[in-house]
């Protein structure tokens, strides 16, 4: 099943990064997203609502938002994405970089569970590697 988590998360990082709007189909509908306390929207977000809420405020605030993931990294029920977020501001057009740790939990080939960390060591310690 491990293999098949590494697809789903890569196929919602592709998707997010083509339409700009997370994928649901690939969420399950009370998913929980949890953003790092010291990144901005920080927060727990949940639900459909909840996330909505979330990538609305993202919109108002950049024009772009952009994942690279440099590496996934399988951790049983939850994968690892390490890479960076690029932005640009909706209203100035700056850019910027935040770095970024996800863990995107799965069960039963939906995502169920997603928290940022703004750094690799936290998310890693977290799912135990």
């Amino acid at each position: 099943m491990s293999h098949e988590n590494l697809e789903i998360v890569q196929r919602f990082v592709e998707r997010y990064n083509e339409t700009g709007a997370p994928p649901w189909e690939e969420m399950d509908p009370d998913v929980v997203w949890v953003i790092d306390p010291g990144a901005f929207l920080a927060g727990t977000y949940r639900g459909r609502e909840g996330v909505s809420t979330l990538f609305a405020r993202m919109a108002e605030v950049f024009g772009e938002v952009r994942a690279e993931i440099d590496d996934y990294i399988d951790a049983g029920d939850s994968v690892v994405a390490i890479g960076r977020f690029r932005v640009s501001g909706a209203l100035s057009g700056a850019t910027g970089t935040q770095q970024i740790a996800a863990i995107f939990e799965l069960r039963d080939g939906r995502i169920t569970a997603y928290r940022s960390y703004l750094r690799r060591e936290e998310a890693l310690e977290a799912v135990g590697l």
